[in-house]
């Protein structure tokens, strides 16, 4: 019994172990050599490795490697030694039972700047990175129906659009740090998120991190979008398109929306190295200098439909060029690159962006807008001559110097200069005349014909207006702010080995801002009445925020990528400071500014004391860790830490002791407000499935903390009076949990498709520091209870496809030749409301709700869903592939209403009868007592369906 049990058992041994000896002996082999590019001499101690996986090989003293024992399947394979450009050869299939011979010649970095050479089709993920990343370049860029770097952002996993701007992980719109040339290139007073307007045709690669940065960059506390623009080739380029939705005769018909957008880039060489072989053709000599330059041109009269008869701007002598219709943008890129040698290369950019509408989400004031709406100006609906214009001016000057200081030493050096500038007016408007002679203040009054409310009655009403502003007021805020900063950025690479590749270097960024805002700016101007001057004062409007501040900041960062054994390991540390500067010192001096008494002994105890300023500072880990789990699959883990200086209105708010608003709860700044803080887990699997199949799975957790909310405080003015005002600190926080799945298919080199799910839950105490303001005051339950943000968007799937059909493809025996499709489409969870009750009903009959106050932003709207298309047919006319191309774009094929303004009565769009809450009007109840607007806003949909039509040329 016992020996047939035994039997048994080593019968099951052997069964087992039959196929695994079968399997191993059919793994494949790669062997070859590796040689210097320019001299063909070998290279001995070169280290060879196939990524995903542990397995690697040395050269010997005749440069040759050798790597047994690989699982049949597609491999890139990196070579590299010190001193030279690596280079990763892509889809090297390895045979079972088979060996396969790999050689390889690798370039000294003494030649080239480049730190790695791709040969073969890119991989669709990167195996060696641990960071969450997506790039994109310029091939892919070109057929995309795209207009700048944020369209782009929108498509990628993780990144969702909403009526504020772009939102990365849950995270708030200004969180996103935006660098362009490696400089900072956003406006840090708009709000937006975003500053420097950059094209299409100028991008040569965005990339996209939302989790695993590098401690180079420490201000994006949701994800970082770094811009590189393109430069002058070996090559004269010329290219350019023209678009529109209209033929002229169906302006603002159907899929019209008066839209027109055109760009222009040509770019080449200046001076051509000279070769040592004259019979050489020219085309393929390096530039020496070279040139590249755009311009680009989107004007729209948008798709509500309401226009005004003129944009002005205050800020502009010609506006009547700049603003021909209702949304109008500009954009120009110019950049000169110069080789000065092998190893040494100096470029020049400078971008310029001008914007200028109506769109009231130009400026978000952080901490008071109301957030998630359209910035549709509705209640000027009838009279947009009168309503606010806003014109964003923004230029990017930088200076880059990369140089090779030896062999194993790279030196990358950045000088900047950011100004933007943005005018908020009534519309061209002066911030106030001499006089007043007129009511300026907007008011919906009751016109022709009048009709009576209750005519039988012992008590008769007059009906109100349509509550539309009618009585030729103008808007009431005017704005103007400007950002200046000056950048100087220096990093040095050195990779002393095969195993370590070190860089650290320094940031630093001197600031000067200045901020005017103020309500009914014609109040304290004199009156005139039958020209006599009957009141005056030296009163700046009903309300006001004046400031000039000269802040800075910077950071030191260090950090080691080390290799061993297909285990990246990457540690990093960013040391960063900041001083809010002369403006906020001597006011924490000054006896008579407006600071409280504990503030000043904290913020002289927590910082220190340099160079005639006062800094603080914090230390920033960065973590990230990627190992093979088997052959190309990556397992991979981040963990860090970023920071957000806060506002500088929340800074610099009411402390000039001369110009300060003295109205009641006006703003109060905080000189010792610490940044605020995320800190970042990210667990994910990257899988190179085959050469054409790969997915990304990951998970994540942002720990935000420090944001910034409103209190209330009292403190005794310079008239010795006792007014309240709303003082910042930090104290709020919020949460941000989440789970992202993407898979890349391809077929070939005529389809790529992606697909990508994202779902996550964004929680928090507040949204805004007004609201916890409001929170405080009437003692609410919900300042102690974490709730759903109102940016939260649980769900984002999308899919994405690029169709190149090659010259034998057909349909229905019809040839389809030079024909590029790009398709997109998403799903994404609606935006959050606050749910109602129906409480009872007026005597008109009309329905009362009540909000549910205890169950805040707990209820989603409708979904988001919509498709966008592009077809490009190119027309080659020479050898030299010269073309003009014909292209149809059509955005929300099928026409999807995308509630941006949700009923809370329904969970989506307003449609005609709906009910409504109370606080719109319904035309179905008159009642004298309305004040609302109506509920039909046409911004309360997302873009409808637009088609445009457009012809480009490349030379």
């Amino acid at each position: 019994m016992v020996r047939m049990l035994a039997n048994r058992i080593l019968l099951g041994i052997i069964c087992w172990a039959l196929p695994c000896v079968a399997l191993f002996a059919q793994h494949g082999n790669l062997k070859g050599t590796l040689q210097d590019k320019q001299t063909g001499e070998t290279i001995i101690g070169g280290n060879v490795f196939i990524i995903g996986t542990y397995k690697g090989a040395v050269t010997n003293e005749n440069g040759a490697y050798q790597i047994t024992d690989i699982k049949p399947g597609e491999y890139s394979i990196r070579f590299s030694y010190v001193g030279y450009t690596e280079q990763i050869i892509n889809g090297v299939k390895i045979m079972a039972g088979q060996t396969v011979t790999l050689n390889a010649a690798i370039t000294s970095a003494e030649i080239t700047l480049n730190t790695v050479e791709i040969l073969g089709e890119k991989n669709l993920v990167d195996l060696e990175s641990g960071k969450s990343e997506a790039k994109i370049g310029s091939e892919e860029i070109k057929d995309m129906n795209v207009t700048n770097v944020q369209s782009i952002a929108t498509l990628q996993t993780g990144v969702t659009k909403t009526p504020d701007g772009l939102q990365i992980r849950g995270g708030r719109v200004y969180e996103t740090q935006y660098v362009v040339d490696g400089v900072n290139a956003q406006d840090p007073l708009a709000g937006t998120g975003f500053g420097v307007d950059i094209a299409k045709n100028a991008i040569q690669e965005v990339s996209i991190t939302t989790g695993g940065a590098d401690a180079e960059f420490g201000d994006g506390t949701s994800g970082i979008i770094i811009t590189k623009t393109r430069e002058g080739g070996s090559k004269f380029t010329l290219s350019g398109n023209y678009a529109r939705d209209n033929l002229g005769f169906n302006i603002h018909q159907g899929p019209s929306w008066n839209t027109e957008q055109g760009s222009i880039a040509f770019g080449g060489p200046i001076l051509l190295k000279k070769e040592k072989e004259p019979d050489k053709h020219s085309a393929k000599r390096e530039p020496i200098l070279s040139f590249f330059a755009s311009g680009n041109a989107a004007l729209s009269d948008d798709f509500t439909r309401f226009t005004a008869n003129q944009l002005h701007s205050s800020l502009l002598t010609n506006t009547t060029a700049w603003c021909p219709k209702q949304d109008n943008r500009w954009s120009g890129t110019l950049k000169f690159t110069w080789r000065v040698r092998p190893g040494t290369k100096i470029s020049f950019s400078q971008q310029q962006s001008l914007n200028i509408n109506q769109n009231t989400r130009s400026l978000q004031i952080i901490g008071n807008d109301a957030i998630m709406l359209p910035g549709f100006q509705w209640a000027f609906a009838q009279n947009l001559d009168n309503a606010n214009t806003y014109t964003h001016k923004s230029s990017l000057t930088v200076l880059n110097i990369t140089h090779l200081l030896r062999e194993k030493w790279t030196l990358d050096a950045t000088v900047g200069r950011l100004f933007t500038n943005l005018r908020v007016d009534a519309n061209g408007r002066p911030f106030r005349y001499e006089t007043i002679n007129q009511l300026y203040d907007p008011a919906s009054i009751v016109t022709n014909p009048i009709s009576l409310f209750n005519p039988n009655d012992s008590v008769v009403y007059v009906n109100p207006g349509s509550g539309f502003y009618n009585n030729n007021g103008i808007a009431t805020l005017w704005h103007d702010h400007y950002a200046q900063e000056y950048t100087i950025k220096a990093k040095i690479t050195w990779n002393p080995s095969k195993v370590h590749f070190l860089s650290w270097g320094i940031e630093h960024r001197e600031q000067e801002y200045q901020w005017i805002d103020v309500t009914r700016p014609w109040l304290g101007a004199p009156i005139r009445v039958n020209d006599s001057t009957v009141f005056s004062s030296n009163r700046i409007g009903q309300s006001n925020d004046i400031w000039k501040a000269n802040p800075a900041t910077g950071g030191i960062f260090f950090q080691d990528e080390i290799r061993y054994k297909g285990i990246i390991a990457f540690l990093g540390m960013r040391f960063t400071y900041w001083a809010p500067g002369k403006f906020a010192d001597n006011a924490v001096a000054d006896p008579n500014a407006p600071v409280l008494q504990q503030i000043r002994d904290l913020y002289t105890e927590q910082s220190t004391p340099f160079a005639g300023r006062r800094f603080k500072a914090r230390l920033l880990p960065k973590i990230r860790v990627s190992f093979p789990v088997t052959e190309n699959n990556v397992l991979y883990f981040n963990y860090s830490h970023s920071t957000r200086l806060p506002h500088p209105r929340f800074v610099y708010a009411g402390l000039d002791p001369v110009y300060q608003n003295r109205s009641y709860l006006a703003n109060l700044g905080n000189p010792n407000l610490n940044p605020e803080t995320t800190v970042a887990y990210e667990v994910g699997i990257k899988s190179q499935l085959s050469a054409n199949w790969a997915l990304t799975f990951t998970a994540f957790y942002n720990d935000k903390f420090d944001f910034i909310v409103n209190s209330k405080v009292t403190i005794r003015d310079q008239s010795g009076r006792f007014v309240d005002k709303a003082f910042s600190i930090n104290q709020d926080y919020a949460r941000v949990r989440g789970l992202e799945l993407t898979i890349q298919r391809r077929w070939g080199k005529w389809l790529k498709a992606t697909l990508s799910t994202s779902y996550q839950v964004a929680t928090g105490k507040s949204n805004t520091a007004l609201e916890s303001l409001l929170q405080i005051k009437s003692n609410s339950s919900t300042l102690i209870k974490e709730q759903y943000l109102a940016w939260d968007r649980p769900w984002d799937i999308k899919a994405m496809a690029v169709i190149k059909p090659d010259s034998n493809f057909s349909i229905f025996g019809l040839k389809i030749r030079n024909v590029r499709i790009f398709i997109t489409s998403t799903y994404k969870s609606g935006l959050r409301y606050t749910p109602v009750n129906l409480a009872g009903y007026e005597s008109n009959g009309r329905p009362i709700y009540e909000v549910e106050y205890s169950k805040p932003l707990s209820k989603i709207g409708s979904p988001w869903m919509w498709t966008d298309i592009r077809v490009t047919k190119d027309f080659f006319f020479t050898k030299k592939k010269n073309n003009i191309s014909l292209f149809v774009e059509l955005k929300n094929i099928f026409n999807q209403q995308n509630a941006a303004i949700v009923n809370p009565v329904t969970g989506r769009g307003y449609t005609t009868g709906d009910d409504i809450t109370n606080d719109l009007r319904d035309i179905r109840y008159p009642n004298p007592l309305d004040r609302g607007m109506l509920p039909d806003n046409p911004a309360r949909f997302l873009e409808p369906r637009q088609l445009m039509l457009g012809v480009g040329f490349g030379f």
